[in-house]
């Protein structure tokens, strides 16, 4: 490997960008602000505040995570569905442990994961459409019924959120949301009008079409238009709470937080 000081210099004599890291495909923001970034090179990243190195976390074996789940920075989530993979790591992205889900004898089929609010996971198991509640072990805690029977549900969601006390599903194709209480009782839906983009920020989904936006926080019936500001329309992955909204801007590959839209 060539040590970073060389490469640096290869690529001021050729003319290489010093800057020319992979782009950013997601951010992530953890309660406390901090930032998170998963680049195209399948890379976890994130900031080391006491040095200008960054920390780090890549797999050649798994690749990209298809979830990243920063709702604790002390024990983040990474969540490999073609594996059935949990990895868990710590706040300097250093791996802590990893639970094989298709070893479990409960679950068979797992295609969407998430922190619960009591530090515990949320699976949903796409073979007998439940929602699964496990730890950090792999122990199951208490499932929902199958929701094909309750609901109605004729295909799996496409994501998963989990709030303080809420446990939503997410379906893209019939633009709407399941809501469960952390119990995983079903409580109602929720309809969501035509996006572009979206992303969760707990308590608040968010989504965007063109210059026109939409907020929906957890507990609410129905969601709030808003209007993009000018700021955030080049920005990109929009995502809000609390009154504040950040996005990735192309021109930096940095993250920007500003004031969320009324």
């Amino acid at each position: 490997m060539i040590p970073r000081l060389l490469a640096l210099s290869l690529g001021l004599l050729f003319g290489v960008s010093a800057r020319s890291q992979p782009d950013i495909v997601d951010f992530y923001v953890d309660p406390v602000g901090k930032i998170y970034y998963l680049r195209t090179d399948d890379r976890l990243v994130t900031d080391n505040l006491l040095g200008q190195n960054e920390f780090d976390f890549y797999d050649s074996s798994l690749g990209a995570p298809e979830v990243v789940d920063v709702t604790n920075p002390f024990s983040i989530l990474l969540f490999y569905p073609d594996y059935g993979e949990v990895v868990v790591l710590d706040r300097t992205l250093s791996e802590r442990s990893r639970l094989d889900l298709f070893s479990l004898p409960d679950i068979l089929q797992p295609t969407l994961l998430a922190r619960s609010a009591d530090n515990l996971i949320w699976v949903f198991d796409s073979w007998d459409y439940k929602l699964k509640l496990i730890d950090e072990t792999g122990r199951p805690r208490q499932e929902s019924n199958d929701l094909r029977l309750e609901i109605d549900l004729r295909m799996p969601p496409d994501h998963l959120y989990v709030d303080r006390d809420r446990v939503v599903l997410h379906f893209r194709e019939d633009q709407r949301l399941a809501v469960f209480t952390n119990y995983g009782r079903f409580t109602g839906w929720v309809s969501l009008p035509e996006v572009e983009d979206w992303r969760w920020q707990a308590p608040v989904l968010f989504g965007q079409r063109g210059t026109e936006a939409w907020a929906w926080t957890s507990g609410q019936r129905q969601v709030e238009a808003r209007t993009l500001s000018p700021a955030m329309r080049n920005l990109r992955f929009l995502r809000a709470a609390k009154g504040e909204a950040w996005g990735l801007d192309p021109a930096t590959q940095r993250v920007k937080r500003t004031t969320l839209p009324k």
